[in-house]
């Protein structure tokens, strides 16, 4: 059975030895014991704080007195009852019920009987739980018979409970939910009606709410001091139920945290479980000092759960639904100020940049403080163990790359890619999930191409560098899909780097290139077809020449003198691919095609030579009927993107020198075009476009530009200073 749904009593026999519970409840039975010796009937509290855990006490002073030939048990609990007329007779019924069924004591069950029938209307008596009203027609003649009067039923029935054997425990749980009215009615049945021989009571409530109901009821003329007397002049014996030990309350938290794992089936690692006992240390020990408290937090997890299984680190998770539940507005202070929490070092727009580490701890825990937080200190302590920014604060120390390499493996609520995920319950609709990712994963695995290789393939047009962050936490095993997660780069490659840019200047997307370069395998028997495969699509081609072009221009530290072993072989793999594009530029009729044809003409000149590059292009441009180098100009001419914040444009950027001259040869060009702009009567290069230009439209500034670096080129060999 559940420990921890709705607001039952926990069932402390299922779980060790009753999280502490135990020698209370060996107290209480000792106490009654001395109080059955002293008084022939009494009244005692069992008083704790709401969420103390006193049902589950009153359960078992229950059990532990069933296996008892010591006493017999009844129960009164007002709100089983819809009405204070039904009420009333119920608690006698409850007293009737508790007596034994032999002959000896049928007096006794008689004269209770006839009692109730007294005190109840005639047409509510069916309504009464526990009493036997299988003989209507005899209860109606008592009611007539005038030695049957309720002074004289209370008389008889007194005398005979006087001989009872085995006294009556009448336990009354929940006197805290009453109303006013309810209140004076059950104390009236217990303090005038009850009082009887051979019964005692024990009540179970919290002081402070019952005080508060005392006083709206007008009896004690709303005066705290007037209400307290009042409950010493009820009870005789006060049972105070103590503050959970440390090693109770950390069973406690045990037992529920135990079922939850149990019901998803999770295991926690030894780091997880430090991370907990850190932050049970530092916070949650404070807050969950009752069994209520433990079980309002664990049920939180154990329904949501499910929402973002897999999704998010479990820990931090628990950390999160622990401050939702008991520090709401803390909680709603951390999603106002995430840009800060989440950034690397604390720091953004609207804080200072000069702040120390111990004002940004101290501006913190004013911050905790404005919100009332019943404990600021423990929540902020709490917070620094989720967001670096504030664990940099209270440490005073700035946490590198491996701090945020841990937040991303393991899904913390402090790493950017997460956050939302804890504060949305779910994934929004700007992430993916990781079982989405993994499911794409296993397609490719098995070349079957599904709905999560679609998924994926769409949020990678749109957020690349989020996805392949996915992705890279789950390439490092030995059965990664490399081929087809190499194509599925290829195939999105431009797209990705037009969305990142934000135009079609198709720049390299980092994030892919290091993805790629941790799929291919060392060994160029492996390496080689992957790489061939991926070159399929022109968008595939120039992911591995972006890639190429980046082993040669920036090795890393370990690579510096050690090149992949791949690489000469696919460098001419990928140089011949490149001229076999361009082989054919021309039969592509679009200005998009013909652009696109050139997007790698870099890559060949760094993979051969530039007097291999100039080459192939003069060859080529000696083939074309319908193009001239004019038109290699203007692709090799940059294109730009403005904005005011309003509105957006494009425009066309000056050409490098270097660049003409590597891939074509600066004089070379001039003497084929013959006439140039004169570079006075300058087009001006900042002129906006609402569209992006055709090749046409972009023609005369590319033009003018190679004027000015023909003038400049010149000037330089001639040797006139070129500057005014």
């Amino acid at each position: 059975m559940s420990i921890l749904y709705g607001d039952d009593p926990l069932i402390i026999a299922n779980h060790g030895e009753g999280l502490g519970r135990e020698r209370i409840v060996s107290r209480i039975l000792s106490s009654l014991n001395v109080l059955r010796s002293r008084t022939p009937s009494a009244v005692a509290a069992l008083v704790g704080s709401w969420g103390s855990g006193k049902t589950t006490l009153l359960n078992e002073v229950e059990a532990a007195l069933a296996t008892s030939e010591e006493w017999r048990v009844a129960k009164y609990n007002p709100w089983s009852y819809s009405s204070l007329d039904t009420a009333v007779p119920g608690f006698f019924s409850e007293i009737r019920a508790a007596l034994p069924g032999d002959s000896k004591n049928s007096g006794a069950r008689e004269a209770i009987g006839g009692w109730i029938s007294r005190l109840a209307p005639l047409g509510q008596l069916g309504s009464v739980v526990g009493a036997d009203l299988s003989a209507p027609a005899k209860i109606l003649a008592d009611l007539v018979i005038g030695d049957r009067s309720p002074e004289k039923l209370r008389s008889d029935a007194e005398d005979l409970l006087r001989d009872l054997d085995t006294p009556i425990l009448m336990l009354i749980d929940d006197l805290d939910r009453l109303g006013p009215d309810e209140l004076l009615m059950t104390f009236k049945l217990v303090r005038l009606l009850g009082r009887l021989p051979n019964i005692y009571y024990l009540l179970s409530y919290d002081e402070k709410t019952l005080q508060d109901v005392l006083l709206r009821t007008g009896l004690v003329a709303d005066e705290k001091s007037r209400a307290r007397e009042y409950m010493e002049k009820m009870i005789q014996l006060r049972l105070d139920i103590p503050t959970m030990l440390p090693e109770d309350r950390l069973d406690l938290v045990n037992a529920v945290l135990k079922e939850v794992l149990t019901n998803h089936r999770l295991d926690l690692t030894e780091q997880d479980m430090k991370r907990m006992s850190q932050s049970w240390g530092k916070c949650l020990d404070v807050y969950i000092n009752q069994p209520r408290a433990a079980k309002r937090l664990f049920t939180q997890v154990d329904a949501t759960w499910m929402d973002v299984a897999g999704e998010v680190d479990f820990v931090d998770f628990v950390l999160m639904t622990f401050m939702r539940t008991f520090e709401p507005s803390v909680y709603h202070l951390v999603e106002r100020r995430a840009d800060e929490l989440l950034s690397p070092s604390g720091s953004y727009w609207n804080v200072r940049s000069k702040e120390s580490h111990r004002d940004r701890w101290d501006r913190w825990l004013g911050h905790i403080k404005e919100e009332g937080a019943q404990h600021p200190q423990e929540m902020r302590e709490l917070l620094a163990e989720m967001f670096v920014p504030l664990r940099s604060a209270r440490d005073n120390m700035e946490y590198g790359s491996a701090m945020k390499s841990d937040l991303s493996n393991r899904k913390g609520v402090g790493h950017p890619d997460y956050f939302h995920r804890y504060t949305q319950i779910g994934i929004p609709r700007s992430d993916i999930a990781e079982s989405t990712v993994l499911e794409c994963l296993r397609e490719l695995q098995e070349s079957r191409p599904g709905i999560a290789v679609a998924t994926v393939e769409s949020k990678l047009r749109k957020d690349a560098p989020l996805v392949v962050a996915k992705l890279m936490r789950h390439t490092e095993g030995s059965d990664v899909p490399v081929e087809g997660l190499m194509r599925l780069l290829g195939k999105n490659y431009d797209a990705i780097g037009a969305a990142e840019s934000g135009f079609l200047a198709y720049r390299p997307t980092w994030s892919a290139l290091q993805l790629a370069q941790r799929l291919i395998p060392p060994a160029p028997e492996d390496a080689i077809p992957i790489i061939k495969a991926s070159c399929e699509t022109l968008s595939g081609l120039t992911l591995v020449s972006d890639l190429l072009r980046q082993l040669i221009r920036s090795p890393g530290e370990e690579e510096a003198e050690q090149p992949p072993k791949w690489m000469e072989q696919a460098g001419e793999f990928v140089a011949n691919e490149i001229e076999s594009y361009l082989s054919v530029v021309e039969e592509k009729t679009s200005d998009a095609d013909f652009e696109r044809a050139f997007r790698n003409i870099y890559a060949l000149r760094d993979l051969t030579s530039q007097t291999h590059v100039q080459k192939v292009l003069w060859d080529l441009i000696g083939s074309w009927r319908n193009r001239d180098v004019a038109d290699v100009l203007v692709v090799l001419s940059p294109l730009g993107h403005g904005s005011d914040g309003t509105n957006e444009w494009r425009t066309v950027g000056d050409l490098e020198a270097e660049t003409v001259d590597s891939m074509l040869g600066i004089e070379k060009v001039a003497a084929t075009l013959g006439d140039l702009p004169s570079p006075s009567s300058r087009t001006d290069l900042r002129a906006h476009f609402d569209h992006d230009p055709t090749l046409d439209e972009r023609r005369p500034y590319a033009l003018a530009s190679f004027a000015r670096i023909v003038k400049s080129f010149r000037e330089q060999h001639e040797g006139v200073d070129p500057s005014p």
